[in-house]
């Protein structure tokens, strides 16, 4: 088991982590914001090294040694503290003895994303390393999403590789990382900033009106609550396919996560026989390089708002798509639980200005476990509350 942390400083939570926490506090137990999955390793692993290497990461990452300390501000809402020292088991789980070990071992994963975390002061994270024979292993990724994310998860595990390299190498890995904490300070100056007003007045100026939900809730009835099991559907494009969008994009002077999002734009407008979508899409909201070096919660969402005119040819509403989020960007930082306040969304029983996500990532991580060569698959937590299109590599 873990032993329990040793505290250090007490920092407040950021905006993104309090909407995380009041959210969380809402829906009880259930598993929204369990983030993760696993990472295949095709190689031999040795579990040993591997927990020693997993101790190192915790060392060199604080985010990974924050824990809820109660008793916070007035609305009650906990600081976070981070940790001096934390130590931790990596405990190896074998599958290989099973009928199918793969689809034995994804179920397992599947499982303990799924199970909460108790907020109460203990790590809000959990690694294993599940055998499926001895040159095939799966290294799970279990965090809840106050510490951690989606950018995060590909840091640390590309991180965790170099580690578990240098110690097969009989070398020293490298342990300096920036800390969490910086993070923590500039996210409260920015509040305090003329740049958050100028912000807050850009969102309300854009939602004087909402557009009507794309979807109606077909299942709180059902399950009595606001929060239904969801779904999980991953289809991956064939290279050539991609291409092809890679190449339609350089043709219209765009980039491929424009020519899918004015798709989804074009399908959406079509099929629900309207031109005004709001559509949320998460922004990294690291502002510098060194932020892209830390592992934290960062993300935050942009409510975009599209609006074209039917008959615009696609090059055309790609053009005007780019104007969007350029102007957009400028104010990306602006907390979409800030202007969800502002326009009255509770009293209209909506949770978001949006209710379809659209995320685009790029794997550009070349990791490998000594000489086994690894890759990361994140997971449904099964609780996913907004249909999102996910592109991950």
């Amino acid at each position: 088991m873990n032993r329990g942390p040793l505290l250090g400083d007490v920092y407040p939570l950021t905006t993104a982590q309090r909407e995380i926490w009041f959210d969380q506090l809402l829906h009880g137990d259930a598993p929204i914001y369990k983030i993760g999955g696993y990472t295949q390793i095709a190689g031999r692993v040795d579990p040993v090294r591997f927990e020693r290497a997993v101790n190192l990461l915790v060392q060199k990452h604080d985010a990974l040694r924050i824990v809820l300390v109660p008793g916070g501000d007035e609305d009650g809402v906990p600081h976070q503290a981070i940790a001096k020292t934390l130590t931790v088991e990596a405990p190896l789980r074998d599958f290989s003895a099973t009928d199918d070990p793969a689809a034995d071992a994804l179920a397992w994963v599947e499982q303990q994303l799924a199970t909460p975390f108790a907020l109460d002061g203990e790590p809000l994270f959990r690694f294993e390393l599940l055998e499926l024979n001895e040159t095939r292993f799966y290294f799970t990724l279990n965090f809840h999403h106050l510490i951690v994310d989606g950018w995060a998860i590909g840091l640390l595990v590309d991180s965790l590789a170099k580690i578990y390299s240098a110690l097969e190498a009989n070398e020293e890995p490298v342990l300096a990382a920036p800390s969490y904490a910086e993070f923590v300070d500039h996210d409260q100056a920015f509040h305090a900033s003329p740049q958050f007003e100028r912000s807050r007045a850009y969102w309300l100026d854009k939602y004087r009106s909402v557009p009507d939900p794309l979807f109606a809730p077909r299942y709180r009835e059902r399950f009595g609550t606001s929060v239904a099991p969801a779904g999980h559907h991953a289809l991956c494009l064939p290279r050539a396919f991609y291409e092809r969008i890679v190449a339609l994009a350089q043709s219209c002077g765009s980039t491929p996560f424009h020519v899918m999002l004015g798709l989804l734009y074009v399908y959406f407008s079509r099929t629900a026989q309207r031109d005004d979508l709001a559509m949320g899409l998460p922004i990294l909201n690291r502002a510098n390089a060194r932020m892209k070096l830390t592992a934290g919660m960062f993300t935050g969402v942009s409510a975009v708002r599209l609006q074209f005119d039917g008959t615009l040819r696609f090059d055309e509403l790609l053009r005007s798509l780019g104007q969007v989020l350029k102007q957009d960007y400028r104010h990306q930082r602006f907390p979409v639980s800030e202007l969800n306040r502002a326009i009255g969304l509770l009293q209209s029983q909506r949770a978001q200005v949006f209710d379809m996500s659209v995320s685009y990532e790029r794997d550009d991580y070349d990791m490998r476990f000594g000489d086994g060569v690894a890759q990361i698959n994140m997971c449904s937590n099964g609780h996913e509350q907004l249909p999102c299109l996910f592109r991950a590599r």
